[in-house]
């Protein structure tokens, strides 16, 4: 921590250095409960409160005017208002409170002592060595407090609380030059510019208004491009991982994965039967219409602010597909994208068969994981004959996407069949193909070159389309169980195609249930969680849907567990980085998942950590058998509720006790009970 002078101050806060100045023409003041507030004659203006203080606007003398206040009976608090370096527009009010946190094991007789002596009163004790406090007359100001404190080898957090009015951050459409070739998105009926063909056009002829997917009128509903917490898995045999519709802000691709290799390359290149290498486009292309960052010409994905998870799967064996579907479930994948075949039509194994149903079963703590699955392309087969649905995409637990196009009918060249769910906007018969990234091997074959094409299709991007539909479908409803993701999915869809397509249960082997409406799927989606999403400007429907949506439960109490994945993670009282801090956690430690809100995790009473830092493990026996005992060696030894000494003791055994040792974590903690943990130097295994 350094000063820059008298009025700029640089210190920790939120794990990050910042630099705050005093602003030179703003103060704040609250005042007594008697006070009448008169802004016109004290030089006020006057904002909405921000937490009971009114600013105070000088632009001459602030000091003055702040001193000259905090001389008046009628103020309970005068101070200076801050702004970080570079934000003068954003005025941070010191509230008087602070959040400290105390090493571990730091001496509570000289904890509290170093409190009292800055004239600090105890407010709240949110944890072991951890408290909100407040300033009193005999304290310095907060910022000073804080610094003070940082700069104490007892102390591990002490930051100051800030008032600041919230912005609102209204929803803006996406803008581009190529917004309107993605006609999937939304489909005019107007001609519209090839991305990859010069001053090309496909004219209106191509088109019928309203035959797309309705993404831009569910992010107008939602009020945004989706959720940042959510990741979709894209399974598929390569991507070029550096296009920006991938790439994003740098933090968008999540834990990549080779399947077959087990390593992290998931890079485009294949070998060829001849030995050279070549680059396959299709990964690329699909991982983008499903989450594509919105970049500067304005294209972009139906789940744009959506992470993904990059599972390259270029070799068909049970082992490696097992692999690519276990790693979407324990890297927290919220949805699975998959647009793979088998080049003939044979069904997938049992063992694989098995794990996918397990993965839709138990995965996203229990709720399950959707997974779209393409239905293929090569109807008619070489013997002119209809071929229907094979594979991963006949799966049951799966959502098998069909193709519909810009004319709104069907496309041919889709397999189809009584397992066909949803149809999905792509190209064919006469129809527009889709615009998205797609890569190319360099002239110098070995590198590989980034681009756009509106040339994309087939049912291979009508998947990604719908995962990524159900992305915006747990914005507005993270909670959703699979079975009511496809109840939603299957109320929602846009009946289309000639009369007599569907039967009397409303589905059709061509389109399934009709072609997926984003709209209604996410208003539906809101409606089921009992209110309705962000601040669009459509309705939810009016009518009952045919089939009552439930409210989803949250799951009982450990029905998952999930690994730490970073360094260490904070664990917050609130499900939002807003949220004071009460311990930390350090890689591989091991936590029950109660439930997820908002992309966070509830591991405790008042916990919450970040989901995109915690892998779900698989379930495991609630009542595990223990194979091991051991006795304690020392003349006594804690129990903490977690594998760490930053978790709260709960309980005290004594030299000789004999415990039974359930699972041992990396850092060598072992369980002895539900939530009780000890550290194994102390244990004699008998």
């Amino acid at each position: 921590m350094a000063k820059k002078n008298t009025d700029d101050v640089t210190f920790s806060y939120g794990g990050k250095n910042i630099t705050i100045s005093k602003s030179k023409t703003e103060a704040a003041v609250q005042y007594t409960k008697a006070h009448e507030s008169e802004p016109a004659r004290r030089n006020t203006f006057a904002p909405p409160a921000v937490e009971g203080f009114e600013l105070v606007s000088d632009k001459d003398d602030i000091g003055g005017t702040l001193d000259s206040l905090r001389a008046q009976p009628d103020v309970a608090v005068g101070t200076h208002v801050w702004n970080v370096e570079g934000q003068g527009d954003v005025p941070l009010i010191p509230t008087g409170n602070l959040y400290i946190e105390f090493v571990p094991d730091a001496d509570e007789q000289q904890t509290l002592a170093l409190l009292e002596s800055l004239g600090l009163s105890i407010k709240e004790i949110v944890g072991p060595g951890a408290y909100r406090v407040s300033v009193t007359p005999a304290s310095p100001n907060p910022v000073k407090c804080a610094v003070t404190l940082q700069a104490n080898k007892l102390v591990a957090v002490a930051e100051p609380e800030f008032a600041a009015t919230p912005a609102t951050w209204a929803f803006t459409a996406p803008t581009g030059r190529f917004v309107a070739s993605q006609w999937h998105l939304e489909n005019t009926g107007q001609p519209i510019p090839a991305v990859d063909v010069p001053n090309a056009m496909y004219a209106s002829s191509y088109f019928r208004r309203g035959a797309d997917a309705k993404v831009q009128e569910a992010w107008r509903y939602l009020g945004s491009l989706g959720s940042t917490s959510l990741k979709i898995a894209v399974i598929d045999t390569g991507f070029a991982t550096e296009h920006p519709q991938l790439r994003g802000d740098g933090t968008k691709i999540r834990n990549p994965f080779n399947a077959a290799a087990r390593s992290t390359d998931v890079s485009p290149f294949v070998r060829m039967g001849n030995g050279s290498f070549g680059v396959i486009s299709h990964g690329t292309s699909c991982a983008a219409v499903a989450a594509g960052a919105w970049d500067a010409q304005g294209i972009l994905g139906a789940a744009p602010n959506a992470r993904l998870i990059l599972i390259k799967l270029d070799v068909l064996t049970d082992e490696a597909i097992k692999t690519a579907f276990e790693h979407a479930m324990l890297n927290g994948a919220d949805v699975i994208s998959c647009s793979l075949g088998y080049p003939s039509p044979v069904p997938l194994s049992t063992y694989v068969s098995n794990y996918i149903a397990r993965v839709a079963r138990e995965g996203r703590g229990g709720r399950g994981i959707p997974m779209f699955f393409a239905a293929g392309n090569a109807n008619p087969a070489s013997n002119y004959q209809p071929r229907q649905v094979s594979d991963f995409a006949a799966h049951p637990d799966g959502i098998c996407v069909t193709a519909s196009n810009s004319l709104d009918v069907r496309s041919s060249y889709s397999f189809y069949g009584p397992t066909a769910f949803l149809c999905a906007p792509t190209n064919g018969d006469g129809g527009v193909g889709i615009t998205t990234a797609t890569c190319d091997l360099g002239k110098d074959g070995r590198s590989v070159v980034l681009g756009y094409t509106s040339g994309f299709g087939g049912t291979s991007s009508s998947a990604p389309l719908a995962a990524g539909i159900c992305a915006l479908m747990l914005t507005a409803n993270p909670n959703l169980s699979v079975g009511e993701i496809k109840n939603i999915l299957r109320q929602s869809a846009d009946k289309i195609g000639p009369s007599g397509t569907y039967n009397s249960s409303g589905h059709s082997i061509y389109y399934g249930y009709g072609r997926i409406n984003a709209l209604r799927a996410v208003q539906l989606a809101a409606a089921a969680r009992g209110t309705v999403t962000g601040g669009g400007t459509s309705t939810p429907p009016t009518s009952t849907p045919t089939t009552p949506v439930s409210t989803p439960t949250a799951p009982a109490a450990a029905a998952a567990r999930g690994k730490v994945v970073s360094q260490f993670l904070n664990v917050r009282s609130g499900p939002s980085t807003t949220y004071a801090i009460v311990r930390r956690l350090n890689q591989g430690d091991v936590v029950n998942l109660l439930e997820k809100s908002a992309g966070f995790w509830r591991i405790g009473t008042k916990e919450y950590v970040s989901a995109d830092y915690i892998s779900v493990l698989p379930s495991v026996p609630t009542a595990p058998v223990a194979s091991r005992k051991g006795k304690v060696n020392n003349a006594f030894l804690n129990v903490r509720s977690g594998p760490s000494t930053a978790y709260p003791q709960v309980a005290r055994l004594n030299k000789g006790d004999v415990v039974s040792i359930f699972e041992t974590s990396r850092e060598g903690w072992h369980r002895i009970g539900a939530n009780q943990w000890v550290l194994g130097s102390y244990i004699q295994i008998v």
